[in-house]
């Protein structure tokens, strides 16, 4: 059986806030200071409203991810800035989202759920394992440096397929590159409708 898992929300998180991480970088670039939850629900709703990246303006699925990631940042900030009387110069605003996209790159910004490793050791008796998750080229380092990338064959991501959960792209994609029919395969992440 291979057995495939979503990773954030499902293996790792943000192992402090986004409201805050967000603040943070923000008020460090602009000297801006915004309340984290202000930012926290701002994210949640932009999030779950974005189109998908549109892979096909970019030279690599990697770059439309970054592309979608800048435009949501930017987009978040300015409907907050705007909504609450303030400005920032753009060139800011692009060094928060630099920081920001930087800070995710590393593995301390992400955290292992208590029961991760647990669950990845019985698992892996049952069958091969792999990642698939609507992320970048960010996700292999992270998971390599929370030390559980080698319970993983593969670690494959939209930016890799130019597609993401929940479109059969990215799972064809990944059935092709495991060498396994559907009818093997079982899925597990945290979003019914995504997953």
């Amino acid at each position: 059986m291979l057995i495939l898992l979503d990773s954030s929300f499902t293996l790792i998180k943000p192992s402090q806030p986004v409201g805050l991480v967000y603040a943070q970088h923000l008020e460090a670039s602009t000297n801006l200071i915004i309340d984290p939850e202000t930012i926290q629900a701002a994210f949640r709703s932009s999030f779950a409203h974005a189109p998908n990246p549109d892979y096909t303006r970019h030279n690599s699925g990697h770059g439309a991810e970054v592309s979608w990631w800048r435009s949501l940042v930017l987009q978040i900030f300015s409907e907050i800035l705007k909504k609450n009387s303030l400005s920032a110069p753009a060139s800011r605003l692009e060094a928060c989202f630099d920081s920001l996209f930087n800070h995710y790159a590393q593995p301390t910004s992400w955290t292992l759920y208590p029961e991760t490793v647990h669950f990845l050791e019985a698992a892996s008796r049952m069958g091969l394992m792999a990642v698939v998750s609507n992320f970048d080229n960010r996700l292999a380092p992270v998971l390599n440096g929370l030390g559980i990338d080698s319970y993983f064959k593969k670690i494959i991501t939209s930016a890799d397929a130019q597609a993401r959960k929940p479109e059969r792209m990215i799972f064809d994609f990944t059935l092709k590159q495991m060498n396994c029919r559907s009818q093997e395969a079982c899925f597990c992440g945290d979003s019914y409708e995504d997953d």
